[in-house]
């Protein structure tokens, strides 16, 4: 535990004089912030009104009495006030000498610009240059909320502004919970960057950190610099330091460098590369750990890119290309268990044209196998090259409507060779297939009804090699049809003495694709769907070419809705199920043939009627099996203003189906954003498996959010392996708005864990 202890002081230490020999980019300094708990007043005074028609650059000078003593110098007494432009200050008097166009103001000096407000004891103007001297002054920055005192500040009107010996904060003047002092501060506002020197940053009057130079922009605007540091620990990796270098290499590229101290790991480098032009982008991230003190002194590595481009003006290319050094990597250095569990990493190249009715799309296609022991057959395919080509008339009513789908595709594996009695066979097979699939149909529509016949026609041809359990050409040539039809019925209604549009829609789709055997074709990326509403109507069973499920089924639904007068929907339910005439013998390897006389009954249904609340759920029930329940899934979210919200869900699947992903799963989860105090906020998630009876993901924390400042914190316990084991961490986040902020992002944490969360910072 002391050695611990120890290398946390070491680390902070290095950090904090990393960050005090260098200069320091705080994003957010002297920049906007608006706050809904910040008063709406800054505590200027109102500026006196002119009553007169100034041209520009015109000085306009007004006072109770004014007495011209010689030499063109003239004395105003009594609400002196000088006005030109945007500009304007009163005294109690001013000295004005004409030959030199200069301004001596004492007794109770004010200033005014669209920017900056002043309160001086004394000033000095120059009018021709536009250059004003005040002496101990408080001063307000409008936008940026900042407020403080100076010894001396020299104002450049539109240009800079000089400050000597001067403190500045954004908080109220009666809860100053933060401020920093510096020996001289330089506003570049034309640049848009300010430079500070010898600052001292004090909480409560207490001093905390001490640079002696210190750069920062003036608007949200991207300033090259070390960014905030920030800071977390967990039990796997320790505690963790990052200090990011922001380097804006032009206003549509940067990168983000970043040195990551994890103590239980050594030092890891990453980095971020962006841009950004008019036909396109991209990033890079890269991320390598030379030596893993947890894993042997191993080198890890991650490397994900990702880029778009337009070209002759219908041309696309898309790129993605994601790699790690070892399947622990991301179970190691990620946070959710959707990334730590990921079993392949893809790497794709597409290149798309499209015209008014066509597109046309070439692509190739890998993946790294993150484990290495998953076996070749478990592995999915490569696609070298696959060729996609639609084309489609624009659908019209009372037409006849065509069109065309097909696909080229080169699959390829590898080879797995396997030894029985003595004899070696590839049990990989590779190949071509060709997948042809022209389409009419006749679309006819009225106010309150249609009908679509549609006919398909699938022509799937293969070309196989390296194999020993198929023909090498084997190929499948099926009609497909399907007839949808439905009624939409509506009349109006009075719920809760509000008016609505009640509809009742029916709707009839008929399936019908005769029986062809196909254990002759192999299944290189061909799944079965999961049954839901909207699978009622498919055209096919299952996706992609390998297989084409026979059908002969009518499918009955119907969808209820409640509509406001105004057109939006504030609720719906719907019901469906089908009934097959036949059995279904089409089959991927492993499963049998289905002999149900129906299919589950569907129910789902969305409501709002309630007002702040949002309720949605789905209903699957088997009448062919005994466990007849397959799902339920319940959705609430109570969401009565910003910054406040609850989601309460609940999820059971039972999957009887061989060959569909997924496994069996009960689950409930809570999350919330909930003030309970002014400034002061709870939030929380626990992700319970009630059928594992373990937690998957439990956190819970504190916000207290200010005008000033802001702090969140967030213990975690999460699932961090599918092997079930835990980890634990500790995330702190605080920010000193129009300042800068320290600690773990954990903003962004909240935002992926509770839906709807909204934050300031």
């Amino acid at each position: 535990m002391r050695f611990i202890l120890k290398r946390f002081i070491v680390s902070m230490s290095i950090c904090l004089l990393w960050l005090g020999l260098t200069s320091v980019a705080f994003t957010e300094v002297l920049g906007e912030y608006t706050s809904l708990v910040c008063p709406t007043s800054l505590g200027i005074p109102e500026r006196p009104y002119v009553d007169a028609d100034l041209a520009e650059d015109d000085t306009h000078m007004t006072a109770d009495e004014a007495e011209i003593i010689e030499d063109g110098i003239s004395t105003l007494s009594g609400n002196a006030a000088i006005t030109r432009n945007d500009q304007q200050v009163t005294a109690g008097t001013i000295k004005y000498n004409q030959p030199q166009d200069t301004s001596d103001l004492s007794d109770n000096v004010n200033y005014w610009d669209t920017e900056l407000y002043l309160r001086s004891d004394d000033a000095f103007l120059q009018h021709d240059n536009g250059i004003g001297e005040f002496s101990y002054t408080d001063y307000i920055l409008k936008d940026s909320r900042g407020r403080g005192t100076a010894e001396k500040l020299v104002l450049d009107i539109g240009t800079r502004t000089d400050m000597d010996r001067l403190d500045f904060t954004t908080c109220e003047p009666e809860d100053r919970f933060w401020s920093f002092t510096a020996s001289s501060l330089s506003l570049d506002h034309e640049n848009n960057n300010g430079k500070a020197r010898n600052v001292v940053l004090r909480i409560k009057d207490v001093p905390v950190f001490y640079t002696p130079y210190m750069s920062f922009p003036l608007s949200k605007e991207r300033k090259t610099g070390f960014l905030t540091p920030s800071y977390g620990t967990t039990n796997k990796n320790g505690f963790e330091a990052l200090t990011p270098y922001y380097w804006n290499i032009k206003p549509n590229m940067d990168a983000t460098i970043t040195p990551r101290l994890l103590t239980n790991n050594g030092i890891m480098a990453m980095g971020e590369f962006r841009y950004l032009y008019s036909r396109g982008s991209g990033s890079i991230n890269a991320e390598y750990l030379p030596s893993d003190n947890r894993r042997s002194d191993k080198h890890r590595n991650f490397i994900d890119l990702e880029l778009s481009q337009k070209f002759a003006n219908t041309g696309d290319l898309f790129a993605t290309y994601s790699r790690v050094s070892d399947k622990f990597y991301h179970e190691d250095f990620g946070s959710q268990l959707s990334a730590t569990s990921t079993s392949f990493l893809e790497q794709r190249a597409d290149v798309a044209y499209s015209g008014n009715n066509w597109n046309l799309l070439a692509r190739v296609q890998n993946f790294q196998t993150v484990n290495r022991s998953i076996p070749t057959s478990s592995r999915p395919y490569k696609r070298l090259p696959q060729i996609k080509f639609n084309y489609n008339t624009p659908k019209k009513n009372n037409k006849l409507n065509y069109g065309l789908s097909s696909e080229a595709v080169y699959f390829d594996k590898g080879d797995n060779i396997v030894t029985t009695n003595g004899i070696q066979s590839n049990t990989n097979v590779n190949g071509l297939r060709l997948n042809l699939d022209p389409h009419i149909s006749f679309p006819m529509s009225s106010v309150a009804t249609f009908l679509e016949p549609k006919l398909r026609l699938r022509f799937t041809q293969y070309a196989l090699e390296k194999n020993a359990l198929f023909n090498s050409s084997p190929n499948r040539i099926l009609p497909i049809f399907s007839l949808n039809s439905g009624i939409f019925l509506e009349r109006e209604t009075n719920l809760f003495n509000t008016d609505y549009v009640h509809t009742f829609e029916p709707r009839l789709y008929y399936l019908f694709v005769p029986h062809d055997d196909q254990t002759d074709l192999p299944v290189f990326d061909t799944g079965q769907y999961t049954i839901s509403f909207a699978s009622l109507f498919y055209e096919d069973r299952f996706s992609n070419a390998d297989r084409v499920g026979d059908a002969n089924q009518l499918t009955l639904a119907v969808t209820s809705r409640l509509i406001t007068e105004y057109g939006r929907e504030i609720g719906d339910v719907s019901l469906g199920q089908t009934i097959y005439f036949r059995d279904r013998k089409v089959t991927l390897p492993g499963s049998s043939a289905r002999d149900e006389a129906t299919s589950s009954f569907i129910a789902a249904f969305n409501t709002s009627i309630i007002k702040n609340t949002h309720v949605s759920g789905n209903f699957q029930w088997n009448p062919n099996v005994s466990n007849s329940t397959e799902k339920i899934t319940f959705q609430t979210t109570y969401n009565p203003r910003p910054g406040k919200i609850l989601n309460l869900s609940y999820r059971n699947v039972r999957n009887n189906e061989v060959n569909i992903i997924g496994t069996n799963i009960e689950q409930s989860d809570i999350s919330f954003h909930w003030p309970f105090q002014q400034n002061w906020s709870f939030v929380g998630r626990w992700n319970h498996s009630i059928r594992e009876g373990r937690s998957l993901e439990l956190f819970g924390g504190i916000e207290y959010e200010s005008c000033c400042w802001a702090v969140k914190g967030v213990a975690r316990r999460f699932l961090s392996n599918v092997r079930g084991e835990y980890d634990t961490g500790i995330f702190f986040q605080m920010e000193l708005k129009g300042l800068a902020g320290i600690g773990k992002k954990t903003a962004d944490f909240l935002r992926q864990n509770i839906p709807g969360y909204q934050s300031e910072f």
